[in-house]
């Protein structure tokens, strides 16, 4: 029986989990059409049939309502399985599926909320990460209020976008940045993929994901899941794994698009502008220091760039709290340095290769605010900085560009 659920080319293998829906449909359907029966079903009987009702209501939409009736009809979990199992078929097959099940998909989910089915807010999260959230107009006005009129939303305490600013958001929603998919392979690049293999899973990254031109604004997404939401342990830091700087130096180097490149430049520093280290992580704030150090001296336009880049956001991000954020980013430096991430900062103050004027800035920036940083303290932990940089191609054809190097 060819798949109802999933656009599946000639040659391509079938998917499992979409097998064990359909099949359980073609086992079962006399028994999804009215009249349906009364008998109390075995655990096993149970599981089959939300299976089979889950297929029935995503591909058969004249018979959707019934479908969804007979469930109410059976549920003895509170929907706990079948929200399971949907929420399955959007992390694992969302992607590949035929437009008019997406649109099911929705109006299965919508049901789901209605009786509050045991899980539908992870149900909700795992949709809205296959949505790009600032081109709904109904989110873009919250954050244009949020910004221009925070009053409106009337909430006791609140006046004042900076707060927001130096609130802590949980790494959870760093998730909604990138796709179930993406984050599969984005984990497997820095988990087992060694420095030395890096490149050939780099062109097949590339090809996947990036290939196309509009596809650019992705990496700013990438950046901000790698940063906050990919902590890696001791023991990968360690190893000849591909560190996150490395990923990272890859991805900045692949922009035709300036703004864009900007913005992405912005998601690798942002945990830096309102640093307060009782109770932001030092690990969403490594990559980008790891990437200046790594890139020098053989790369240093990549360090000058991203140096630059972080002066020139002290300035102009928000001028409204220009100290705050002059002070993130010092705390920042400082807890690089005390946490061992490098030596000391005469790393870039010090460095012939680096322009005097930016390397003047940023001893007046580190000597103006109130947080004192030690030159040299414990043995730094700098991974793979002696590493081939010809691993670190571009992910598109923009030969001009140079990658990071490390």
């Amino acid at each position: 029986m060819e798949s109802k659920l999933l656009n599946v080319g000639t040659h391509e293998a079938g998917n499992e989990f979409e097998s064990s829906l359909r099949q359980a449909f073609m086992e079962l359907e006399p028994r999804l059409r009215p009249p349906f029966s009364i008998a109390i079903p075995t655990p096993q009987e149970y599981s089959q049939l939300n299976h089979a009702l889950l297929y029935g209501v995503l591909t058969e939409p004249q018979f959707a309502k019934i479908h969804v009736k007979h469930l109410h009809g059976l549920v003895s979990d509170g929907y706990a399985l079948f929200v399971s199992l949907t929420l399955r078929v959007v992390l694992e097959l969302y992607n590949k599926l035929v437009d008019s099940v997406k649109q099911q998909l929705i109006w299965a989910v919508n049901e789901i909320v209605g009786v509050f089915g045991v899980g539908f807010d992870g149900l909700l999260l795992g949709l809205l990460r296959h949505t790009d959230l600032v081109h709904v107009p109904e989110f873009r006005n919250i954050w244009k209020d949020l910004v221009l009129d925070p009053t409106t939303f009337g909430t006791e305490g609140f006046s004042d976008v900076g707060q927001l600013y130096s609130t802590r958001t949980s790494s959870r929603y760093f998730l909604l940045r990138v796709t179930p998919e993406m984050e599969l392979q984005l984990r497997f690049l820095l988990v087992h993929v060694k420095f030395r293999h890096l490149k050939r899973y780099q062109t097949w990254f590339a090809k996947k994901f990036l290939f196309e031109p509009e596809r650019e604004t992705l990496i700013v997404d990438m950046i901000r899941f790698i940063c906050c939401a990919h902590h890696p342990s001791n023991e990968i830091i360690h190893s000849d794994s591909v560190p996150r700087w490395a990923i990272i130096g890859w991805l900045l180097s692949s922009f035709r698009k300036k703004y864009v490149e900007a913005n992405a430049k912005l998601a690798l520093f942002y945990d830096w502008l309102y640093f307060d280290e009782r109770m932001d992580n030092i690990m969403n704030i490594e990559p980008a220091m790891l990437l200046m150090v790594c890139s020098m001296p053989q790369y240093v336009g990549m360090t000058q760039s991203l140096l630059e880049f972080l002066l020139l956001l002290v300035d102009n991000y928000d001028q409204m709290h220009s100290y705050t954020v002059a002070n993130g980013v010092s705390l920042a430096f400082n807890s690089l340095v005390t946490k061992g991430v490098i030596n000391n900062v005469d790393t870039l103050t010090s460095c012939d290769a680096l322009s005097p004027f930016l390397k003047e800035r940023l001893k007046k920036l580190l000597s103006s605010t109130n947080e004192t940083l030690p030159h040299q303290l414990c043995p730094s932990r700098l991974p793979h900085c002696s590493a081939d940089a010809s691993h670190l191609e571009t992910p598109a054809s923009h030969p001009k560009h140079e990658p990071a190097g490390a």
